[in-house]
């Protein structure tokens, strides 16, 4: 921004964007309608994006050729977090799996928020809401996302994290319940991302000793 400090003018974006991972998200088209971003601005900022998350990418994983592959990455994040628990009653997770244009895992993402819990009959009301099992929670969940606001952070995570193709993976916790939702989060995702050149690959449900290919 012309007679504007740098330390200022970051600021500025920061503040119209809501922080730093929805500015290195932005496209060029959409940094441009910003105020004070032009288009050599707008190519500037896109451009270190995409240098910082090629410097921050991890290596390569495993081909997720099948639905098994699927799972063996979802049980690996899943061991990685630190364990509930036994006596807590845990909430349903949504991880997003994505992969490269090869099938290639680049991360395993979980959805905060994703879906809703419902108190159940006989539980105490004055207890709080248990936190998705062994699942970081990036951001405070205030309320579950709607169907619409779903789709759209599923698509986001997929080609912010540089991916071509995704798979879907449902960790029940002690809410079994939850697959009817599931399914239609599925098959709406499956058309939704199409109208943006991503691969659907699969959805899983995966508890601690078993999983199945969401029917």
């Amino acid at each position: 921004m012309p007679g504007v400090n740098v330390l200022d003018s970051a600021g500025s974006l920061l503040r119209q964007t809501g922080g730093v991972t929805e500015l290195m998200g932005m496209t060029v088209g959409e940094l441009r309608s910003l105020m004070g971003v032009g288009v050599a601005t707008a190519g500037r900022i896109v451009a270190v994006a995409e240098l910082w998350r090629r410097a921050n990418d991890p290596p390569p994983g495993d081909v997720l050729e099948t639905p098994q592959h699927v799972v063996r990455a979802v049980r690996v994040f899943l061991a990685a977090q630190p364990a509930e628990p036994v006596h807590v009653d845990t909430a349903p997770a949504l991880l997003v799996v994505v992969a490269d244009s090869e099938l290639r895992l680049r991360r395993v993402v979980p959805l905060v928020g994703a879906l809703a819990v419902q108190p159940r009959r006989g539980a105490s009301a004055s207890l709080p809401a248990p936190p998705p099992p062994r699942v970081p929670a990036s951001a405070p969940a205030s309320a579950p996302m709607t169907m619409h606001a779903l789709v759209a952070a599923t698509l986001h995570e997929v080609l912010y994290r540089g991916g071509s193709a995704f798979a879907l993976a449902f960790v029940p916790g002690d809410h079994p319940e939850r697959t009817d939702e599931l399914r239609a989060i599925r098959d709406v995702l499956k058309l939704a991302s199409t109208t943006v050149g991503l691969r659907y690959l699969s959805t899983v449900v995966v508890t601690e000793d078993d999983w199945a290919p969401l029917a």
